[in-house]
């Protein structure tokens, strides 16, 4: 018998512009990180004696597929607004859900190619991931 694996990622926006699943997001990537720092003292080993471990963070990538017309959500908006919003990232379909709250969009970018495809690029920076049950 073969195993599942996750195949899609669904990410759902929820804030002033609406609550709304992006159909127009080509990807995502969801970091996490948490800071460990060695604890250094004097002793004679001269060596590191433990870790200390800093604040978990969480920061989201999205690749979006601009519309010309009534975006889905209007990320530049977003972002000048500095508005704050959730998004919910489900991973497979009626998979796990991780909802990351009190977001707020770091960066806009628009790219071109020579295909004549264009794409934004948008940084989300969260303040807590809370796992859904």
């Amino acid at each position: 018998m073969s195993r599942q694996v996750q195949d899609i990622l669904v990410v759902d926006y929820d804030g002033p512009q609406g609550s709304i699943e992006l159909a127009t997001c080509e990807a995502a990537t969801v970091n996490r990180t948490k800071s460990k720092t060695r604890v250094k003292t004097m002793n004679r080993s001269r060596r590191p004696i433990a870790f200390q471990t800093g604040t978990e963070e969480v920061s989201v990538s999205l690749t979006i597929v601009p519309e010309l017309t009534s975006p889905e959500v209007d990320w530049v908006q977003a972002w000048k607004a500095d508005e704050e919003f959730t998004l919910v990232i489900e991973k497979g379909l009626n998979g796990t859900r991780e909802q990351i709250q009190d977001c707020q969009v770091s960066d806009v970018n628009d790219t071109y190619n020579e295909n004549g495809e264009a794409r934004q690029e948008v940084s989300v920076e969260g303040l807590s991931p809370v796992q859904e049950p």
